[in-house]
């Protein structure tokens, strides 16, 4: 009888062995059993759940299976792989108890994650429900990580949108969005002038700034355009050539212009002509008035008459913004009375700015310089 048990004894002793072929008892005859671990999938995902020194095991979505692991401390760990990265779901130190169960619950994952390609040649912002996310250089691509559910993605270069969507984030999935580079540019126009200005490009469109104003051209097509900005009188101010970037925005600042005017009134019964540093500037008729354009400073103004004899010399500030008046002439003399007379005796003229007047011998102002009171009037 003894015979006869014996090798039932040993044949039920390997068959428990061979239940447990990853797992050795003790060194040293029997020692204790191994424990078992009963893992449920609830992640939403497929998984790989692995006890250390073990070979790992794929669970699918809700499936549930048993472990077995030696007694004491084991670190388990459940991976997956999303856009080629494999992530951690879960790790954690486990007590195995011989001979007893553990259970084990994955948890739903709750990051989801976007691959979102930056396809511009500029750096790019992402915004996440209106706030500020990752950062991508030119052409950049990463995988953004994210909580599970609807987000509001956006993403700008220099202030402008280059791109929007609405997308619903769902654990393991691989979503993909790709923002590609637009056509167009935007240019910001600022006039810090105390004067408005009219902004013309190529084609002839006229805009209007204020002072101190600016305005947007938006949409325009990449590479250079040409803009001028004007007086509202159609005088030059500035003008330039602005790079249009893809998705950019560029600024322009209008400089001050760099000519002002100069009115002038003659009360001189005939012609003369009006010198500015030597250099003929205009011709005006008996007792005419008109306008000069002269760079910004100071400058000799000699007024001349058609007999060569001189009206007027005096040095005058021509201002960016303001219009310098000059009148000059002999209002109480005819042409007779002016016969005979020498330049040193008819010419004489007043200086309101400085304060400092000359008056001939019969009491007569044959001229008068003016300064606009207007500040950054138009002429």
């Amino acid at each position: 009888m003894k015979k006869r048990l014996l090798p039932l004894l040993l044949a039920a002793l390997a068959a428990l062995a061979a239940t447990f072929p990853q797992h050795a008892w003790a060194r040293n005859g029997y020692g204790p059993p191994p424990g078992r671990i009963l893992v449920t999938n609830h992640s939403g995902g497929t998984v790989t759940f692995t006890v250390a020194g073990h070979a790992g095991r794929t669970l699918a979505p809700w499936q549930t299976t048993d472990v077995y692991a030696s007694p004491g401390e084991n670190t388990v760990r459940a991976t997956y792989v999303q856009f080629g990265v494999e992530r951690t779901l879960m790790s954690d130190r486990i007590f195995v108890v011989p001979g007893r169960s553990i259970p084990v619950t994955l948890a739903p994952e709750n990051t989801g994650r976007v691959l979102v390609r930056n396809d511009g040649p500029v750096a790019a912002q992402l915004f996440v429900d209106g706030r500020p996310g990752a950062k991508f250089t030119p052409f950049e691509s990463r995988v953004v990580s994210l909580s599970v559910g609807r987000h509001a993605l956006l993403l700008a270069a220099d202030g402008r949108m280059l791109g929007s969507r609405d997308l619903t984030l769902r654990a393991f999935e691989e979503p993909q969005w790709t923002v590609s580079a637009p056509r167009t540019g935007d240019l910001l126009v600022q006039n810090p002038l105390p004067i408005p200005v009219q902004l013309v490009c190529d084609k002839g469109l006229v805009r209007s700034v204020a002072a101190y104003g600016q305005t947007t051209y938006a949409g325009l097509p990449v590479g250079t355009f040409r803009l001028t900005a004007r007086r509202l009188t159609g005088e030059l101010v500035d003008g330039a050539s602005s790079e249009i970037r893809a998705g950019g925005l560029t600024h322009w600042r209008v400089d001050p212009p760099s000519t002002g005017f100069v009115s002038l009134d003659s009360d001189h019964f005939l012609g003369v002509e009006v010198r500015l540093d030597g250099k003929r500037m205009a011709n005006l008729a008996p007792n005419a008035p008109t306008q000069i354009e002269a760079k910004v400073g100071w400058h000799e103004l000699v007024v001349t008459d058609e007999r060569g004899r001189v009206v007027l010399t005096t040095w005058i500030e021509v201002e960016p913004y303001s219009v310098e008046r000059v009148s000059f002439g002999y209002r109480g003399h005819t042409q007779a009375e002016g016969y005979g007379r020498t330049d040193r005796d008819s010419r004489s003229y007043r200086d309101t700015r400085s304060g400092r007047g000359h008056e001939d011998h019969d009491g007569h102002d044959h001229g008068t310089v003016v300064a606009s009171g207007e500040s950054c009037g138009m002429p």
